[in-house]
């Protein structure tokens, strides 16, 4: 047996570690849930008929909308807003909306600018927050906190604006208006979750084994595109558009969210090749090693946890666990380490710890390889040393306690972010297959909160 690995049962005061991350953020989940019955119709504008959002009344002859599927903020679309005359009062996007005398509403709608020469404004009972029209390429948030004086009807929505240079065609991304209004059946009692999509109606109402087993016969489908294919992903969809959104390849290993990046890698020019440094060139990070599975197809190929990562730091982290370190021994240019796991973590041996920002990602995409692989997983226990540190040779709980308490904090501190969300709609159209934990993050806590909270 590997001497640096800590056998533990889960018990009450393990629940108690990870209880005050994981109950915040399905409080959350409850309360999003259970929106105002005031609220905007269609407000994460997923119903259409035909060009025309449903719920919206007035679209003005100088804009033209259309269903977006692939550059969204949250869900499965937003509303492509084709800007197309410079007479501000005829480019109105609204709905009428009740209010209450004495309520207050947080209203608030993102906007993602692609060239800057509009700018997009806020209506809420008149014009409010502005748009930046130099932020091209993402999204940002416009609100306004609204006190209504009597009881009325008001609208809500957007107006654009032309600024200096504009063409008269300019084309906007609109998403998650809010406050949303209630669409659907109410949450299932038993799981927290509301109605789900079709593409996870197999797993409706399921939770713990029950539940995993009916997402592995969903996600279980994808197609094999093999090792060498995961390049030519990258050069469309492991780009920076989040940050400095300077069209470098997303380098989890390597990316500064605060600041500016260590160093930047030029998709496909960068791509390695031979590194003697950090910053050399860029090659394919296993999240989960390889070496834990035994380098074997679909895992090896699997989009869904290889990255796009500092070649240098992949050697460094080479097929350790993730994990929280104690004593550091490497820290790279971006602030992530490697060194010895801290004392309270449960496991002393060597682990190497990503920033903050992205343990989340690491975190869903190696509980993503427990549900697609969860006819083989046990088997890949004794294959290496350091697998045989996380992995527990069951079926129901593969991960050793240590490391699913872990996975499941990380987890629920770092929720799903959009880049997330825009690879895993990417990596679907690649290989057809979803990860459940980016669409549904609940579906984690569903299926192993249990092992978490049990006691002996």
């Amino acid at each position: 047996m590997f001497n640096t690995r800590i056998k533990t049962r889960f018990c009450k005061s393990t629940a108690s570690l990870i209880a005050p991350v994981i109950a915040p953020l399905f409080a959350m989940l409850s309360l999003a849930s259970t929106a105002a019955s005031a609220a905007i119709d269609n407000a994460a504008l997923e119903r259409w008929d035909g060009q025309r959002p449903q719920g919206w009344t007035t679209v003005d002859s100088g804009i033209v909308l259309s269903q977006s599927t692939k550059v969204r903020h949250q869900g499965k679309s937003a509303a492509a807003v084709l800007v197309k005359t410079g007479n501000q009062g005829n480019t109105d996007f609204r709905q009428a909306l009740t209010v209450e005398a004495g309520q207050v509403y947080e209203f608030s709608v993102w906007v993602r600018h692609t060239q800057g020469g509009v700018r997009a404004r806020l209506y809420a009972d008149g014009y409010r927050d502005y748009s930046d029209a130099t932020r091209t390429g993402r999204w940002q948030k416009l609100s306004h906190r609204y006190k209504a004086q009597q009881n009325t009807t008001i609208e809500v929505g957007l107006r654009f604006y032309d600024i200096e240079g504009f063409d008269a065609a300019e084309l906007v991304y609109v998403d998650t208006f809010a406050p949303a209004a209630t669409d659907g059946p109410a949450d299932d009692p038993e799981t927290g979750v509301g109605a789900l999509d079709s593409y996870y109606s197999a797993a409706e109402g399921k939770r713990g084994a029950a539940l995993r087993s009916a997402l592995f016969d969903i996600v279980n489908t994808q197609i094999n595109r093999g090792y060498a294919a995961l390049w030519s992903f990258y050069l469309n969809h492991e780009i920076d558009r989040y940050y400095e959104d300077d069209g470098s390849i997303l380098d989890m290993y390597s990316e500064n969210p605060a600041t500016n990046d260590p160093h930047n890698f030029r998709k496909s020019l960068d791509q390695c090749g031979a590194y003697r440094a950090e910053g050399d060139c860029y090659n394919r990070e296993h999240a989960f090693p390889r070496s834990w599975f035994g380098r074997s197809e679909p895992m090896n190929s699997d989009v869904h946890h290889i990255f796009a990562v500092d070649g240098y730091v992949n050697g460094i982290r080479s097929n350790h666990p993730y994990g929280e370190v104690g004593s550091t021994r490497y820290v790279t240019a971006n602030g992530s380490k490697a060194g010895p796991g801290r004392p309270s973590l449960g496991y002393s041996g060597t682990v190497f710890e990503p920033r903050d920002e992205f343990k989340g990602d690491l975190a869903r995409a190696q509980l993503y390889m427990a549900i697609r692989y969860q006819d083989l997983i046990a088997g890949w226990e004794a294959l290496s040393p350091d697998g045989d540190a996380v992995l527990s040779g069951e079926q129901d709980q593969p991960f050793e306690p240590w490391y699913l308490r872990m996975l499941m904090r990380w987890h629920a501190a770092d929720p799903v972010s959009q880049k997330e969300r825009d690879r895993n709609a990417a990596a679907f159209d690649y290989q057809g297959n979803r990860n459940p934990l980016v669409d549904y993050p609940q579906f984690a806590e569903l299926i192993w909160g249990d092992y978490v909270a049990s006691e002996d």
